[in-house]
């Protein structure tokens, strides 16, 4: 199932959101989310806050669906930014010049898809298999370890 979000008239400009929207193309949700948390670009929240968005849509369509809705089966399929409105402005220089600012938007469309196929990995349950210990060290091994003035002393006897 797909799910879809989109973003319209941002004030970040365009190649500044794509920057972001690289580090979560392709992840599964948990871990874009995870990602765009510790990202300390502007772009970041507006793009945390889609995901969450584009996820919230997922489990809407899911309940009109009747179907079970698995967060864990979601992952950015596609973002695509695209170049929105540019507001020009001015600003005074010397001599009465006038300098031109562009004040750049974009607009974002988000695309989640579920994965086909996948099962989803559970926690191992307390009574399940123990953790295997590790393999005994053979004698020699132990005995070449140690100290380069330890290993002089032996070579020296």
């Amino acid at each position: 199932m797909e799910a879809r979000a989109t973003l319209r008239y941002s004030g970040i400009p365009a190649n500044k959101m794509r920057a972001v929207a690289d580090l979560v193309r392709g992840k599964d949700v948990d871990v874009a989310l995870h990602t765009l948390q510790f990202v300390t670009r502007a772009a970041a929240l507006p793009l945390r806050k889609l995901i969450e968005s584009a996820a919230a849509n997922a489990k809407e369509k899911a309940s009109a669906a009747d179907r079970r809705f698995e967060p864990e089966r979601l992952f950015v399929k596609s973002v695509t930014v695209d170049e929105g409105p540019t507001a020009k402005r001015f600003r005074p220089r010397a001599q009465g010049r006038a300098y031109r600012i562009r004040k750049r938007s974009c607009h974002v469309m988000l695309i989640l898809e579920e994965h086909e196929g996948r099962v989803v990995a559970r926690a191992p349950q307390a009574g399940a298999a123990k953790a295997k210990a590790a393999p005994p060290v053979p004698a020699e091994t132990k005995s070449a370890r140690g100290s380069r003035k330890a290993k002089a002393v032996g070579a020296a006897h």
